[in-house]
């Protein structure tokens, strides 16, 4: 059978697309596993590359080959007589397309509050109660909604924080504090010069800090040297280093709810001084890009947005409540040094806070739950 896994953006490959594959790969191995990368405003450049080192998938089919498939044109694939389809991110259009062009049935995870097309889909995924009643609330029948728990959670890696600090040869005596700029040129553009200067304000204040800057799979270390200008950070370190902290300091996303599953307490920042360079979504998207209307549209939908969302963290969104700190609009490094200083020097603090992330994000298994269900339904 063809199971056809539809995602988008470097988020959504990394934190739900890899365990589902994964659990895919373990409960069904005989079956051809795609991945459809659907187009996105959001995507970094490098979704296939990343895919093809990461993902337990059989073949990939880019953007750019989904939308010549969907005008008419060949895949470089045949597909299989029987087969399944399950969303995991972008525009749930596409995955309707996707199922109906292949005549497969169509099962979604939602992480986010949009819904559309609900009619096309089979049954549909969802992290907690909260998320359950709000679509429930929105007009889903709750035949098609079943709690899984929260899919972010199995992608994390198990390596103790102890093998990461020993990796980067860094003395369990000082406090390490990492700075994680984003997945995508623009957000880099915009949060590395503010991490940079609140690095430089966070030395001063706590002499023996560590500063490690977390490389996203999806970005180069050419294109964070593009818009680095000060020598601050003592390591730049891959991902899964992020262990190794004692906070971080991050922008909203998916990094909020892996940092949070791992028990890492952190800082969550949203400049929003450079409305600007923030993608938007849907048909805002291709207004907002009129000449002479992006900086007003954007400007006005970032003061509306953030003045409308209580909490931007995935945890604090979860939990209902505020876990972590969120410091948004224009950003002042000084402030972000100044907490930062406070957290690391204040271990019950950060003690307390770990444990209530953890709690915030819930328990493992949610790939298993789906994976288990979608297959016990396709294959009776």
């Amino acid at each position: 059978m063809d199971i056809i896994l539809i995602a988008n953006s470097p988020g959504e490959l990394s934190a739900l697309v890899a365990p589902v594959a994964k659990k895919f790969r373990e409960k069904a191995p005989e079956a051809s596993i795609y991945l459809f990368l659907t187009p996105c405003q959001y995507t970094s450049g490098s979704e296939v590359e990343f895919a093809k080192k990461n993902l337990a998938v059989d073949q990939i089919v880019s953007a750019g080959e989904y939308k010549k498939w969907m005008l008419g044109g060949k895949l470089p694939h045949a597909f299989d007589f029987r087969g399944v389809c399950l969303y995991l991110g972008g525009d749930l259009l596409h995955a309707t397309l996707i199922a109906k062009k292949l005549n497969y049935p169509l099962y979604a995870y939602l992480s986010g509050k949009f819904i559309s097309w609900t009619g096309a889909f089979k049954k549909f995924f969802v992290p907690d109660l909260n998320m359950f009643n709000y679509f429930s609330q929105k007009g889903v029948p709750k035949e098609k909604l079943k709690i899984a728990g929260d899919l972010m959670v199995d992608s994390v890696n198990a390596l103790s924080g102890h093998k990461a600090r020993d990796k980067w040869k860094l003395d369990a005596s000082h406090p390490v504090v990492a700075f994680l700029p984003g997945s995508r040129k623009w957000e880099i553009k915009q949060t590395l010069p503010i991490y940079e200067k609140a690095g430089k304000f966070l030395k001063n204040l706590a002499p023996g800090v560590k500063l490690m800057l977390i490389l996203s799979p999806f970005i180069t270390m050419e294109e964070v040297l593009e818009f680095k200008e000060h020598q601050v950070f003592d390591v730049f370190a891959a991902q899964d280093s992020v262990l190794a902290s004692d906070l971080a300091i991050t922008i909203p996303g998916t990094n909020t709810a892996v940092l949070a599953a791992l028990g890492i307490p952190m800082i969550v920042v949203f400049p929003l001084d450079r409305p600007d360079a923030i993608p938007l979504e849907g048909i805002m998207h291709y207004i907002s890009a009129v000449p002479g209307l992006k900086y007003l549209i954007k400007r006005g939908l970032a003061w509306h947005i953030n003045k409308k969302t209580k909490y931007f963290a995935l945890p604090n969104i979860k939990a209902g409540h505020e876990i972590v700190e969120e410091i948004r609009g224009k950003v002042d490094p000084r402030r972000v040094a100044e907490r930062a200083s406070q957290l690391i020097s204040d271990r019950e603090k950060l003690e307390w806070i770990s444990i209530a992330l953890k709690t915030a994000m819930g328990p493992k298994g949610a790939s298993d739950l789906m994976v288990g269900e979608i297959l016990n339904e396709t294959l009776s």
